[in-house]
């Protein structure tokens, strides 16, 4: 953008602000006759910077663009998230290997979701294309591509798995508690079981458990940090994971009796490590094969079955507002709601 200033030897300067690299730099020009002179020599200046703008970008594979991106803006990103923009980035290479970002368009940008969703979940295609859509808005704002290729781009892509495979009936969670009980002294996979049912834990933050942790007199347990993939201590995941919740009796009797040196992590397997025990243990008991997460949804799911509130619960599982709560437990929430439509017509009836 130009200004044009007149200056007490009666001629004009001009100034012109041009983004360079996502960081506008100034040109200034002074002498000229007239406005017009003044306007023409700005217009020059700006029209040569798209040129070389275009030239510069033109060759840029959408790929090499999305990595130097994701190198420049994500660099206070937790290494999960991280691990994540590489994914997309490795999609981007595998679907897209010879696309240029300045060629990249709308219906590029849908044939892509379109063709990768074909046999990947929605949810996570959604991820893919939130991803590059972010990027793709950072080049137009940088004036690196004329169009934005993000707009009405819909996510399509396989159902999910049903939500009642993402979680254990009360039944189901009875029996793997009782089988992790026979065996975590032996086993802390068992023992990281055991607390996630009780307390709806995420993993990483089972894994940074210490036993200064643990308020025994007030039946509190403090989440204040969590184990990345990587085996690093991290702060939780936002703001609203760090925490204290209440503990029932049990699992304070159960984690009275772990014993660590130095006050270390009470569990000290990897997420890998205990998947495959709770694999095994399902298989055994003969009840419905999930994931270590599944045990966070099924405290959760177990808790909304009995009629505690969504609140409560959404602060006990550490969300970042209760919205997430009710749209991961919609199927429950649906569910009691039904109840509750049946007791109030229950009662009108009684008028």
């Amino acid at each position: 953008m130009a200004s044009i200033f007149k200056t007490n030897a009666g001629t004009y300067r001009v100034k012109v602000s041009i983004p360079i690299n996502g960081k506008y730099k100034q040109k200034t020009k002074s002498g000229f006759k007239n406005k017009t002179e003044a306007r023409a020599w700005a217009t020059q200046i700006e029209a040569k910077k798209l040129d070389d703008d275009e030239q510069n970008y033109s060759d840029e594979l959408l790929v090499d663009y999305f990595k130097r991106w994701v190198s420049i803006y994500k660099t206070d990103t937790a290494p999960a998230t991280l691990y994540q923009y590489g994914t997309t980035e490795r999609v981007i290479k595998k679907y897209l290997p010879t696309m240029r970002l300045a060629d990249f368009d709308r219906s590029d940008f849908q044939k892509f979701v379109n063709d990768y969703g074909s046999n990947h979940s929605k949810e996570t295609v959604s991820k893919r294309r939130v991803h590059i859509a972010q990027s793709l808005k950072d080049a137009y704002a940088e004036g690196m591509i004329k169009r934005d290729p993000t707009i009405r781009v819909k996510t399509v892509g396989l159902d999910g798995k049903d939500s009642d495979m993402k979680f254990l009936e009360l039944d189901e969670m009875k029996k793997l508690e009782n089988y992790a009980y026979d065996r975590y002294l032996e086993n802390d996979a068992f023992l990281a079981m055991i607390i996630s049912i009780h307390t709806g834990l995420r993993f990483g933050e089972v894994a940074a458990l210490r036993q200064s942790d643990i308020d025994y007199q007030n039946k509190e347990l403090s989440v204040t940090k969590s184990i990345d993939m990587y085996g690093n201590e991290r702060k939780p995941k936002t703001k609203n994971s760090i925490r204290k919740i209440k503990i029932d009796e049990t699992l304070l009797d159960t984690l009275k009796l772990i014993e660590t040196e130095d006050d270390d992590y009470m569990v000290k397997s990897n997420a890998q490590r205990v998947t495959w025990y709770i694999h095994a243990a399902t298989k055994e008991l003969g009840i419905k094969n999930v994931t270590f997460h599944a045990l966070r949804h099924s405290h959760a799911s177990y808790l909304i079955s009995r009629g505690i509130a969504i609140q409560y619960v959404s602060e006990r599982l550490g969300h970042a507002d209760v919205s997430i709560t009710q749209q991961v437990y919609s199927h429950l929430l649906k569910s009691l709601r039904d109840q509750e439509e049946d007791k109030t017509i229950s009662l009108l009836n009684e008028l």
